[in-house]
């Protein structure tokens, strides 16, 4: 997604007029569109940046509104969606506001939430190696998906 050219969502509520490419900003969501629709799952997974998930993901996120911008009453296609956090700090208190956030977007959404995996006390490139218990429990929810 870094490279990825994703203007950010202009608010216009313009968008749902064309089902394959719903934003009226023609970007690189031309090729996150068609996944979307197609897919059960929903994976937001990022490193944490001032306590929220990154710009990159939430600008992508943002421009989601576009396909519900399809639907008369602006209704989100259902997904299952799963969290995957990485981030330095590894307190209750440090994810508490992605909690916050993801609760609810999840709630507002109508998603169901199948897993959350905090990967906490990773500052440098490789750290998480050294911690098999998170690789580990995000393996699990990898293989709890049917």
């Amino acid at each position: 997604m870094q490279k990825m050219n994703i203007h950010g969502c202009l608010g216009c509520c313009k968008g749902g007029k064309e089902k394959d490419s719903p934003c009226v900003q023609k970007d690189d969501m031309s090729r996150i569109y068609p996944v979307y629709e197609k897919s059960d799952i929903v994976v937001l997974a990022s490193p944490m940046y001032y306590w929220g998930i990154s710009g990159q993901l939430k600008c992508a996120f943002d421009r989601l509104f576009a396909v519900a911008e399809l639907t008369p009453n602006y209704e989100n296609p259902k997904k299952d969606c799963i969290l995957l956090m990485a981030s330095e700090g590894n307190t209750e208190s440090n994810f508490a506001p992605v909690r916050a956030f993801y609760e609810g977007l999840t709630s507002h959404l109508g998603w169901k939430n199948i897993g959350i995996v905090y990967a906490g006390g990773n500052m440098e490139t490789g750290d998480i190696l050294s911690k098999p218990q998170q690789l580990e429990e995000a393996e699990k929810l990898g293989k709890s998906i049917k």
